[in-house]
């Protein structure tokens, strides 16, 4: 995550929030009983630039393979770019970072930074990622790439085409893509992302999007405005129940928390809240941010455990853990 992505940070998630409360039904309060904690071991993962005291483990997206080993892909630096990484977690809160899995640009450069990395596994068994490429801060003409490989920790080759570009999506004039859900509902794939009017200096306004796919993720359609509560950078995750879940970072007053929402469908209805699961604490570790929060299951038990990052912009993003009390 960039410095000019950065300054305009705030008014994104004002307009994102505006949306989302035009859609909300305030009668329901699905978290409302349950007391979310923070884990006394944050922040539960760090990666530092090299030879630098600066962080980088933002967006990150966790999940189990097939043989129950956590993973979780990030955005993190690698050249001074931003990258998709891989670590490995040994439990929840104890992660090691493993590799860089997408780092080079594409044969055309235009992703060169990437981010906010969405993982599934392909029913041909491709171990696929979805991330937001662009080619660099100033522009930020962002656009879903996807990127496939045989093994989890690649090589990945990278379609050079983006999957998802930018431009006139459902009728809106889209500028840049951010902040991609890509999960599997009665036999499609559904796409759950935000369009954004202008570059983040300029956005007045953005866009809930959805779009289905039937060939795995390699071409989409039926782009259409969605309600599923994900603005900004939030995830939506299956349910054990095949359910979902879609959390968020929104307004909280003059401050910033992280709200939950239910659904029995990817692009809704979707039964949410004004009350937030978690509120930004002011702390070190969350002094200007608590953003991109995901949600993960346990395959055994079903715990739910809240991801998310926090940032101190002065030192950088680190990986933060909450769960259920």
């Amino acid at each position: 995550m960039k410095i000019k992505y950065i300054i305009c940070y705030s008014l994104a998630l004002s307009l994102c929030s505006l949306f989302v409360a035009c859609t909300e039904d305030e009668s329901s309060e699905p978290n409302s009983e349950t007391e979310w904690v923070r884990n006394t071991q944050n922040p539960i993962f760090r990666d530092v630039y090299p030879d630098q005291s600066y962080q980088s483990a933002s967006d990150g997206h966790i999940f189990y393979d097939d043989i129950g080993n956590l993973k979780m892909i990030y955005s993190g630096d690698v050249n001074d770019n931003s990258s998709i990484k891989l670590a490995n977690g040994t439990s929840t809160t104890n992660w090691e970072a493993e590799t860089a899995l997408l780092f080079e640009p594409n044969s055309e450069n235009t992703d060169i930074e990437k981010e906010t990395a969405f993982y599934r596994k392909a029913n041909n068994g491709k171990h696929q990622i979805f991330y937001i490429g662009y080619e660099d801060n100033t522009t930020y003409q962002s656009q879903i790439f996807l990127a496939e490989s045989d093994n989890l920790n690649g090589p990945y080759a990278q379609i050079t085409e983006p999957v998802v570009a930018r431009g006139n999506l459902a009728g809106k004039s889209v500028y840049c893509i951010t902040s991609p859900s890509i999960l599997e509902y009665d036999g499609l794939l559904y796409m759950m992302f935000i369009g954004w009017d202008a570059s983040p200096e300029n956005v007045s306004e953005v866009w809930l999007l959805g779009s289905t796919s039937n060939d795995d993720g390699h071409t989409w359609s039926n782009f259409q405005i969605i309600d599923t509560p994900i603005g900004m950078e939030g995830q939506v995750t299956k349910t054990p129940n095949g359910n979902f879940v879609a959390v968020r970072t929104g307004e909280y007053g003059e401050n910033e928390a992280l709200f939950y929402a239910t659904s029995s469908h990817p692009f809704g209805p979707w039964v949410t809240s004004e009350i937030p699961i978690l509120i930004k604490d002011g702390s070190n570790l969350e002094k200007d941010e608590i953003i991109a929060p995901q949600i993960t299951f346990n395959p055994q038990n079903g715990e739910e455990y809240l991801f998310y990052t926090g940032s101190d912009h002065l030192t950088g993003w680190w990986m933060m853990l909450a769960t259920r009390e």
